[in-house]
C-alpha cells in the first residue's frame, strides 16, 4: 500500500516561513528491511539514525536561493508572479520511504530514521549531505557540495563532483565493496584500526596519505597503444592508469578512493 503526503506552497508564503514542515511517515513493516530515498534539487540534506520505528521528516524551504542559482529575473512590466514552484513529496511503498523536494530554491531537509535503515541521498546543488549513525547501506551523491558521513556501520558509496567527501566508519562489512570519490576536493576517510580491506587509490593531481601500514602491490606495466593518424601512419602511446593498490591487515573487501583535483587521506581510528 502506498502512502503519500504532498505539500505545494506558494513562493511568497515560503519566503516568510519560520517553522519547518514536519511529517511522520511509518514503514509498512518496520521489522523487515527498509529504506529511505531522498532526492533534493537544491539544499542541504541531513539524515540521522535514531531509536524509533517511523521516519520523521522536517522540511524548511526558507525562501532563500540555492548557492549557485542565478539571480531571479524581474517580472515583466505590469505583471506579478502567481503562486510558486515549490513541491515537497513524502511517500511510502514496499517498505521504502521516498522524500522529494523540487524547485531551484534552497530546500533544507532533515530526516530521522531507524538506525538499521538503508539510505540513498541525491542532490544537485546540495550545500552538504550529512548522514550520521546509520548501520544500513549508504549511497550519497552530491553534484555541487560536500558529503559528510559519520558513525556508519554498513557499506558506503559516497560521491561529489565539486566538494569534499568525508566519512568515518565504525565497522567495515566483510563482503561489501565501497567507494569514495570526488572530481574536485579531498577524500578523507576514517576506518577502524582492525579493518581488513584492499585499497585502490588514485589522486591525479594530489597526494595520498595514511597512518595505516599499507602493503602496496607492484604497479602494472604501462600499456602501449598503437594508433593511426589521419595519414595512416602508426604511432605508439604509453598509458599508465595511475591507480595504486594496497592492503591493510591482510586485505579484504575492495575500497576505492578517487579524486582528480585534491588529496586522499585515510585515517586509522
Amino acid at each position: 500500500m502506498r502512502k503519500t503526503i504532498l505539500i505545494a506552497t506558494g513562493l511568497s508564503a515560503l519566503a516568510w516561513a519560520q517553522e519547518p514542515e514536519k511529517i511522520t511517515m511509518p514503514f509498512s513493516n518496520p521489522a523487515a528491511p527498509h529504506k529511505v530515498n531522498v532526492d533534493v534539487f537544491s539544499g542541504s540534506v541531513t539524515v540521522k539514525g535514531y531509536e524509533g520505528k517511523d521516519v520523521l521528516v522536517e522540511y524548511s524551504g526558507g525562501g532563500f536561493p540555492g548557492p549557485r542559482r542565478r539571480a531571479q529575473e524581474p517580472a515583466p512590466t505590469g505583471m506579478h508572479r502567481i503562486g510558486g514552484n515549490r513541491a515537497f513529496d513524502v511517500s511510502e511503498s514496499s517498505n521504502t520511504v521516498t522524500v522529494k523536494a523540487g524547485g531551484p530554491w534552497g530546500s533544507d531537509v532533515t530526516i530521522q530514521t531507524p538506525v538499521d535503515t538503508s539510505v540513498t541521498v541525491t542532490t544537485l546543488n546540495g550545500r552538504q549531505i550529512s548522514i550520521d549513525n546509520i548501520s544500513g547501506e549508504i549511497e550519497a551523491n552530491n553534484t555541487n557540495g560536500a558529503v559528510n558521513i559519520t558513525n556508519a556501520s554498513g557499506a558506503v558509496v559516497a560521491h561529489s563532483m565539486n566538494g569534499r567527501v568525508v566519512a568515518s566508519l565504525n565497522r567495515v562489512p566483510p563482503d561489501k565493496m565501497m567507494s569514495f570519490s570526488t572530481m574536485n576536493g579531498t577524500v578523507d576517510v576514517t576506518l577502524p584500526a582492525d579493518a581488513k580491506a584492499t585499497f585502490k587509490m588514485r589522486a591525479d593531481n594530489g597526494d595520498i596519505f595514511s597512518d595505516f601500514d599499507v602493503k602496496l602491490e607492484a604497479q602494472s606495466a604501462p600499456q602501449v597503444v598503437e594508433e593511426k593518424d589521419r595519414k595512416g601512419n602508426t604511432r605508439r602511446r604509453v598509458r599508465t592508469d595511475g591507480t595504486q593498490t594496497g592492503s591493510i591487515n591482510g586485505g579484504g573487501p575492495e575500497m576505492q578512493f578517487t579524486t582528480f583535483n585534491g588529496r586522499i587521506v585515510i585515517h586509522k581510528k
